[in-house]
């Protein structure tokens, strides 16, 4: 069925989700959307920007579907703060699933992005609004809260609990079985394999330099 989107959000992030919904799912994006001190132009790649403030003024409650264009800027709060403002203003927030992701479970809240090459394993249960980058792996009976942000090529082992606004960059691997609690980050390249606490940092040793030159070593 043809929807009427509102993007929220006027980056080049949220341009590439509008992209994917007009080319996978045949969409209408009618217009993007930020709080009105953020607008610099009337239009966005000729789309027009409405404040979000007054939004109701241009579109009503049962003709469009919001979907949420914000990164991970602070810990996922501001995706998080959107999310909960767009609720309050009683409109649906929609998501979307690439044609190429790999999707094993029906326990799946609204906003989520999932990307190219992404995979979600059986029995897995998936909160609302969480970002999952292209061939980010979310292995069997994983259990993910809200607003959080995997990046490309993250992999979990199975039954791993995630709860809300956490990070995991480029590549990093989580054991299977681990409490991830809220507002982890778990930086690119990093093995976890330990529960976190919340707030938590975790990062990869720094690589190392060798004095030897590639042309010395026998490779």
């Amino acid at each position: 069925m043809k929807k009427n989107i509102i993007i929220f959000g006027n980056t080049e992030y949220a341009y590439m989700i509008a992209n994917y919904i007009k080319e996978f799912n045949d969409h209408k994006i009618l217009a993007f959307t930020v709080d009105e001190k953020y607008i610099t132009s009337q239009f966005f790649h000729n789309i027009p920007v409405i404040p979000f403030e007054n939004i109701e003024k241009h579109f009503s409650l049962d003709n469009v579907e919001f979907v949420i264009g914000i990164g991970y800027k602070a810990m996922n709060s501001v995706r998080e703060s959107i999310y909960k403002r767009i609720k309050e203003k009683n409109y649906l927030v929609g998501g979307f699933i690439h044609p190429t992701a790999v999707v094993e479970t029906t326990e799946i809240g609204e906003g989520n992005i999932i990307l190219s090459d992404a995979y979600i394993g059986k029995n897995a249960n998936i909160g609302n609004a969480n970002i999952f980058w292209n061939k980010s792996n979310i292995s069997h009976d994983a259990t993910i809260g809200d607003y959080n942000y995997f990046a490309p090529s993250v992999t979990f082992g199975g039954f791993v609990n995630v709860q809300n606004n956490c990070f995991f960059g480029l590549g990093c691997i989580v054991k299977n079985g681990l409490t991830i609690s809220d507002s982890s980050l778990i930086g690119a390249g990093t093995y976890l394999d330990r529960n976190t606490e919340p707030f938590d940092v975790f990062v990869p040793e720094r690589s190392v330099k060798l004095k030897y030159k590639s042309t010395n070593m026998n490779i």
